[in-house]
This record gives structure tokens, sequence and C-alpha cells, in this order.
């Protein structure tokens, strides 16, 4: 079906147009998209589109997840799309790891909801994701924690202690990783670990270099190290997850 033509079917199935500018209240800054119950895009405002890498919104229209974004991820969201066409739950301001259109690796803080047609029934979903080093109010009680997530961020591929991400909110070890773990629903060692992850897999999938070369540069110590945490938070080896993104 033409691009332009399935949109404009879809719109006019939906029970409440009011239900996807709703999402925009959110907060003014975010990348927003809504999704057949195949999984395909239907929508994606200009942020959005820009961080799928598309010239222009005709460029997603009837694509899915596994066209833009890496296997680990799309994988992912397809995962939480299920959950909401399935249940008619939402989920609200998840707070996730995954790449900016920068390739670097931020917080993101994802909604998603269901889409109903005038007969009642699911026929998508809509959401939202917004960058957290962008979020002003709705994001207050991540805020204490951002000079620790730009230090990590920019940090990642040195040895960093907790001793020293405390210092630089002025917190014990034990209060920070207290906090952190209530802000977060993590310990600051298994973000430290999830960006060092996340940011081999991008590079996994982009670039030719070698294994061990992304493992030392990602901030793992050796090749064995670095294989057994990949696999343990991606379920695959790192030549398992490149051989299937890349094909070969």
């Amino acid at each position: 079906m033409d691009p332009a033509l399935f949109k404009t079917n879809f719109l006019a199935r939906m029970h409440s147009p009011q239900q996807m500018q709703l999402l925009f209240n959110y907060l003014p800054d975010v990348y927003f998209f809504a999704k057949d119950r195949d999984g395909r895009f239907v929508m994606g405002n200009d942020a959005f589109v820009r961080q799928c890498g598309a010239a222009s919104e005709t460029g997603i229209i009837g694509k899915n997840d596994f066209d833009f974004f890496p296997m680990g991820r799309a994988e992912s969201y397809v995962k939480d799309d299920h959950y909401v066409m399935e249940t008619g739950n939402s989920i609200v301001d998840r707070v996730e790891l995954a790449p900016d259109p920068g390739n670097s690796i931020n917080w993101f803080v994802t909604t998603k909801v269901p889409l109903y047609s005038t007969a009642g029934e699911i026929i998508g979903l809509a959401g939202t994701a917004r960058d957290i080093s962008r979020a002003r109010l709705a994001l207050r009680p991540y805020t204490e924690m951002r000079a620790v997530l730009e230090h990590v961020k920019d940090n990642y591929s040195q040895p960093i202690e907790i001793k020293e991400l405390a210092a630089l909110v002025h917190l014990s070890v034990s209060q920070f990783e207290r906090r952190f773990r209530k802000v977060f629903q993590i310990s600051p060692l298994k973000h430290l670990m999830n960006v060092r992850i996340r940011s081999a897999s991008l590079r996994l999938t982009t670039t030719n270099d070698t294994i061990a070369t992304i493992a030392l540069e990602c901030g793992f110590y050796d090749h064995s190290h670095f294989t057994r945490n990949f696999r343990k938070i991606m379920g695959v080896s790192p030549k398992e997850y490149r051989k299937q993104y890349m094909g070969n």
C-alpha cells in the first residue's frame, strides 16, 4: 500500500486523534511515533525521523524498528510494543539506555500508549521518547545524578570507581548507591556496565574494528571479560551479535 494512503487509512480508523496530541503535553522536545498492530511506523515527528536517520517522514512509513536500530534495541522495543498492544496497558516514563543520533549512549524516558479504533479495538500504539539531557520539570528526580551520568558517558572507556562517582554528587558511597538505585532501579555498577555494552554493540554493527579492540576501547580489561558480560546482557556473544545484525 502507498505509504501516504496507509497513514491516511490508519488515522481515519483512530477513535480519538487527541490521544496522540496528549503525548506532546509531557515535554516540548520529544521523539514522537505511532505504529500499527504489525509494528510498522505510520507516523513520526521530525525529531523521531532524524533519530531513525531518515530524510522525511515518508522514509519511515511502513518500516519497523529492525530497519533503523541495532538488533538488541529493536527486540526490546518490539517486546514493549507487544505488551502494550496485547494488554492495553500503557508504559509511562520508563528510563532506558539507547543511542542518540550522534551515536552517543544516552538515557531516554519512554512512554507508550495503545491506540483504539471506533469499535474499541487496539489498532496500534503511539509513543514518545525524551532525551534525559533535554528533560527538565518532569525529570527532576534524575537531575541530581546528571553529573554522574555525564561522567560515565564521557569516561566509560577508562577505569571508574564508585567512590569517584559518589564524590561528584557529594554523597558517601553507601548513600550514593542507595540514591542511584532508587532513581534508576539499577546499581551504579550495572549502569556503567550497560553503557559499556551499549557502546560496544553500536561499534560492533557500525565499524570493522576487531572485537578485541572494541573490548579494550569500551572499558573491558580483556576479551573474555567483555564476551562474558556482553553475553549476559545481550543474550549472544559479540561475534554472534555482529553476525546477526550485519549478516556476515
